[in-house]
């Protein structure tokens, strides 16, 4: 019976099973590292403009790097882009501890490590998306995405656990040799894996040995896309649509040029369009529930930590739950549909937690309960959205699309900060949490004819 079900096991699921174990590792790693950082940080300085400079080199980098990262992972093979990518964060990471054992323990060395790491996470980000349809099947997308969503809402659940463990009982060097060994585990899996060229689709490992007999049933082929059958748009217009794309691929002259012809070739696409700007609006006006959450708790239950503490901890619970449930659930029958069900869903939940906080009722478990299940929601969109444009870009592109969704969700928070954030000073944040709910209401209806269900 072993042998029959090893033997039924596809070439592919062994290979992105081996290649989610890596990323665990490394994915693990850099996230309680990256938390261990913020408490040190804390500690250390006691100050709000040192978290200020910490938050900054965490996100920028990763958003500017976003430009040319997309461009790499096209251009070049995805399994180097993202072994260099995990090696360069780990030599910063060697670099450091070596220079902290020697006793040098400056501030200014943890900002220039993390904005190193947030570069090589900006690097590997739209490499790892558009490197998972190139290994698995069509029919596989929503419930292997889903997996990869899990393992990240699960990493995000103990990073802040374990770093905050780590930092009490080791010295900060310590922590830094954890994000090297990690990275190694997730790099020596990435040489060894054999896996199809983006171009050629020869099926081999980083050192050229070729797997014949495993040169099957692997993900859709080399420039393969969903064909959209709508009748949103005429003939006429298919027609432009497919000369304008065809003069996106033309492009070819130098990195920010392709990069140009990636955002060109979204114009192109109008549903990819449309699908984007929504995303991005939905992602913006979702930041508030990130960041006024402490905020909303502690004016609403009172300043013990562990209000915020279960707060947070309930969101992540939801989000690694909702993961497990679009991996079982293995496929939609209509993308957009599942993305416009989601997403009301979303806005009924910011409002409900508007209401608790304009009607005060303070029922901590309620409020938790609510959290929870927008943590469940989230997993649905954010996999429905990657699958639907992995479906739906020339693979020729893939890279530089999902640098480009690879941006949108950096930049949500910082944008979201900067419009949001100033307002808990002068309205009640529950307001905020309504206002922003309706407007999720009307993208939703602005998009109800501007979006093909067919996708």
């Amino acid at each position: 019976m072993d042998k029959l079900a090893k033997k039924n096991f596809a070439p592919w699921q062994k290979v992105i099973t081996a290649f989610y174990a890596g990323q665990t590792a490394s994915t693990l790693g850099t996230g309680l590292v990256q938390f261990a950082l913020i408490w040190y940080i804390t500690f250390r300085t006691n100050s709000g403009l040192a978290l200020t400079i910490m938050t900054i080199a965490s996100f920028l980098p990763q958003l500017l790097i976003a430009l040319v990262s997309g461009v790499w992972a096209d251009r070049y093979d995805r399994r180097w882009v993202i072994i260099l990518a995990d090696g360069g964060i780990a030599l910063a990471s060697l670099a450091v501890a070596i220079i902290f054992i020697n006793g040098y323990e400056h501030i200014w060395l943890i900002f220039l490590v993390s904005a190193i790491r947030s570069l090589g996470g900006g690097i590997q980000g739209p490499a790892i998306t558009a490197l998972i349809p190139q290994i698995v099947p069509r029919k596989s997308l929503i419930r292997v995405n889903g997996i990869y969503n899990t393992i990240g809402n699960i990493t995000q659940l103990l990073s802040p656990i374990l770093g905050g463990a780590m930092i009490l009982i080791l010295p900060i060097w310590t922590i830094f040799m954890i994000d090297v060994v990690t990275a190694a585990i997730a790099i020596t899996i990435m040489l060894v894996l054999p896996l199809p060229h983006q171009r050629t689709g020869l099926v081999a490992n980083a050192f050229g040995v070729n797997k014949k007999e495993e040169n099957f049933d692997w993900g859709f082929p080399s420039g393969a896309v969903a064909t959209s059958t709508s009748t949103t748009y005429n003939d006429e217009e298919l027609e432009l649509e497919d000369d304008c794309v065809t003069g996106a691929m033309q492009e070819d002259k130098g990195r920010i040029a392709d990069f140009k012809a990636g955002l060109r070739y979204i114009n192109c696409k109008p549903y990819i369009k449309r699908l984007m700007t929504v995303y991005a609006m939905f992602m913006v006006l979702l930041a508030p529930l990130a960041i006024l959450l402490p905020l909303f708790v502690r004016r609403h239950f009172g300043i013990e930590v562990w209000y915020i503490t279960a707060a947070q901890t309930s969101f992540f619970a939801g989000m690694a739950l909702g993961g497990v449930l679009v991996a079982a659930k293995g496929e939609f029958k209509s993308r957009v549909r599942t993305i416009r069900t989601v997403g009301a869903s979303l806005a009924v939940l910011t409002i409900t937690l508007a209401t608790l906080g304009i009607t005060n009722v303070n029922n901590f478990v309620f409020f938790a309960m609510v959290l929870f299940s927008c943590g469940v929601v989230v997993p649905f969109y954010i996999t429905t959205v990657t699958v639907l444009l992995q479906e739906n870009v020339e693979r020729s592109f893939h890279g530089r699309v999902f640098a480009v969704l690879y941006m949108i969700g950096s930049a949500a928070i910082p944008v979201g900060t900067l419009i949001f954030a100033p307002l808990a000073d002068v309205i009640q944040i529950e307001l905020v949490l309504f206002v922003t709910g309706s407007l999720q209401f009307l993208i939703l209806l602005w998009s109800w004819k501007r979006i093909p269900l067919d996708l």
